[in-house]
């Protein structure tokens, strides 16, 4: 038995109840920080200005194949530092269903609700908690586990943050990680 898993990305604008995006991307392989919220579009073509901020990206783990239980999920930064100028803001931790993040339009106004500072790599037994449940990342009923399947995870939102010392050009290819244990 093992589980199957995937980032996907919901965007555009808002819609319904709770709100998610118009779009969604499926089996993302890169998180790509720009000056845009379609992950589909070619990054360097939306360049961060110094002194400004990328659209957020609203991804989120999606699990299906054969398993029993999804828990003990972390996510964090786990490799490679950012440049100066540079800081990663993130996620809340999860600790109830009620404190997930809820989905809204990508900007590159600073989201005053992505209140970790995900900028420093840090041990993955470090980062913050992670909910699970059956309808998609913008659902009510997360919890620190389940046994549903399909099972998705809350939004993993992260927000590239630049002061005006921040380098021209592409930053370090930093990862993230998302941790789960299955059963």
């Amino acid at each position: 038995m093992a589980a199957t898993f995937a980032f996907d990305q919901d965007y555009g604008t808002q819609t319904g109840s709770p709100t998610r995006g118009t779009s969604q991307e499926t089996g993302i392989a890169d998180v790509n920080w720009m000056n845009n919220g379609d992950p589909t579009q070619t990054y360097s073509s939306f360049p961060i200005t110094a002194g400004n901020n990328s659209y957020e990206n609203w991804i989120f783990g999606h699990f299906s194949g054969t398993y029993n239980q999804i828990l003990g999920g972390l996510f964090a930064h786990t490799a490679t530092a950012f440049g100066t100028g540079l800081t990663l803001k993130g996620t809340p931790a999860c600790t109830g269903d009620g404190d997930r993040l809820l989905y809204t339009t990508p900007s590159a106004t600073a989201n005053a609700n992505l209140s970790t500072d995900m900028t420093a790599v840090v041990a993955i037994t470090s980062g913050v908690a992670v909910f699970f449940g059956a309808t998609g990342p913008y659902a009510t009923g997360k919890a620190s586990s389940t046994t549903s399947n399909p099972a998705y995870t809350n939004y993993l939102t992260t927000q590239l943050q630049t002061a005006s010392n921040a380098a021209a050009g592409d930053t370090a290819t930093v990862t993230l990680t998302l941790r789960y244990q299955e059963n």
